[in-house]
């Protein structure tokens, strides 16, 4: 079985409106829960109790759609609401995530990692060190999975950002998607997902489930 390792903050872990769309039910598709796989299902990455759809089970399913004989294993350890300072080298999140796709080694093969993070960062000139943490990080989790080469997917930030509700206060997001671009654009193996013409939850800050499904097909 193949794997992939979902980390950053709340629009990787999810909180698309699950009755919004269709569910994605597929035998082929597990999550990694309690130590063990399970067969998907959303919520898959259950950081709080509105936890909802992301972008991963899109991906997963357009993923077994091109390999019908395999088996796709998602390894959640988003959390919502969680910085860039939150993702250092040392750092608690950080940490979790690579013992659980250690974890996920023993019996699967880790192929990529899917990271969205950088709303919590996109106010007060954060965006003038969060290259070198972003970078720091991609260098560490490939060192510490002995994956130097292994497909990191970075998402772009909504462009309803800084508008209303709780995404008013993302004024940045600009600078911290060009930080982003240029990572993965200059960066081995690292790779550019845009989010142009996604929309999102009444909240201003969150992906809705519709176009997390859309997003989850350009991550793939």
């Amino acid at each position: 079985m193949k794997s992939i390792l979902l980390i950053g903050q709340s629009n990787m872990a999810g909180r698309g409106f699950i009755e919004d769309v269709p569910p994605i039910y597929n035998e082929h598709i597990n999550m990694l829960r309690n130590g063990r796989w399970q067969t998907m299902a959303e919520p898959l990455n259950f950081d709080r109790h509105i936890s909802g759809v992301g972008p991963a089970a899109s991906f997963a399913q357009a993923w077994t759609e091109d390999h019908p004989y395999e088996s796709i294993g998602l390894i959640p350890c988003a959390e919502g609401g969680s910085s860039i300072d939150e993702w250092t080298i040392d750092g608690l999140l950080t940490r979790h995530a690579i013992s659980e796709a250690k974890f996920a080694m023993e019996t699967s093969e880790l192929v990529g990692i899917l990271w969205h993070q950088g709303e919590s960062d996109s106010y007060g000139e954060r965006y003038k060190t969060y290259e070198d943490k972003l970078l720091s990080l991609f260098k560490h989790l490939r060192e510490e999975l002995n994956a130097p080469d292994i497909p990191i997917i970075i998402g772009e930030l909504g462009h309803y950002l800084g508008d209303v509700g709780f995404g008013k206060s993302a004024v940045e997001y600009k600078q911290i998607n060009q930080i982003l671009s240029k990572v993965a654009h200059t960066e081995k193996n690292c790779y550019f997902v845009t989010s142009k013409g996604l929309t999102a939850n009444p909240d201003g800050i969150h992906i809705d489930a519709v176009s997390q499904r859309k997003f989850g097909l350009r991550y793939y």
